[in-house]
């Protein structure tokens, strides 16, 4: 007989947020288990399989990458794009904190290539004052020569919770990719007063909360874990109105708003899938 978890049991071996090991089983279903009275229950073998799958797929970026992402960001919104997002007009930190995302997972996508598979691409690290880069990898290197890529790539990342794509900017002219790579972020949500708490004035308040035992703690950062979910072609992204727990609205006219978006189960990430990408990069 298989050796059977519950449902905290499972979260607990596989070291996983409740939220996201709950949407994991919900929504992209990623990881199957079975009902009994109402409760969750879950293989050992299952939960083993998912997080081989994650383990190997875990790109850790340093802190000087983490910085250097960071800047670039900063740079991208002083630079003249736009504050205007999905939910209205962005302060500058949003907006940094929105194109961060992206910026980390091109990081990793590129260590990944480059440890995993000895392949190495280049991404646009200039900034073009109000302008989009065009595209996320600019070239390759062969026998230490650079070359224009083949296909268009898409970087895409998104919360440790999240199970879907969404290719927010898929069939606007000159955002189209081919194909679209998708990592979640372990970026904990107060990563800006982190790397900031040693400064004179964050010190002063990490002092603070340290010596009340109620108050949250303003936690060190060192190193982010990018977990690289794989890849969809474009082709295979479906259109659609709304996603499980996320319904896309209306537009001004009343009609309903389509996205393009991809289930993390059913991308492609197994070490033939990215082989296959390799080529057509």
């Amino acid at each position: 007989m298989p050796e059977v978890l519950t449902r905290k049991e499972a979260i607990e071996y596989c070291n996983v947020d409740p939220k996201a090991f709950d949407n994991y089983i919900k929504f992209s279903v990623e990881i199957t288990g079975f009902k009994r009275s109402r409760r969750w229950y879950f293989t050992k073998e299952e939960l083993d399989r998912w997080k081989e799958n994650r383990d190997k797929r875990i790109v850790i970026l340093t802190l000087d990458e983490y910085e250097k992402c960071f800047e670039f960001a900063i740079k991208m919104v002083y630079g003249g794009s736009s504050l205007h997002g999905m939910r209205g007009q962005r302060t500058e930190v949003q907006a940094a904190d929105n194109w961060i995302s992206g910026i980390l997972v091109e990081h990793a996508l590129k260590k990944f290539l480059k440890e995993k598979f000895d392949f190495e691409i280049m991404l646009d690290e200039e900034v073009h004052p109000g302008e989009i880069t065009a595209q996320d990898i600019i070239g390759v290197i062969e026998e230490g020569k650079q070359r224009v890529p083949k296909k268009f790539v898409g970087v895409k990342g998104s919360k440790w919770k999240s199970c879907f794509l969404i290719a927010d900017e898929h069939g606007i002219s000159g955002r189209s990719a081919d194909t679209y790579v998708f990592g979640r972020i372990g970026l904990p949500s107060d990563h800006l007063f982190r790397i900031l708490r040693e400064h004179s004035f964050f010190k002063r308040v990490k002092d603070f909360l340290e010596k009340h035992e109620n108050f949250r703690k303003i936690g060190g950062l060192n190193e982010v874990p990018i977990w690289l979910c794989g890849y969809v072609p474009a082709d295979d992204l479906d259109y659609v109105t709304e996603i499980p727990g996320q319904n896309f609205g209306e537009d001004k006219d009343k009609n309903k708003i389509r996205k393009y978006v991809k289930n993390v189960a059913e991308m492609k990430n197994s070490d033939e899938d990215w082989l296959e990408l390799i080529k057509i990069i």
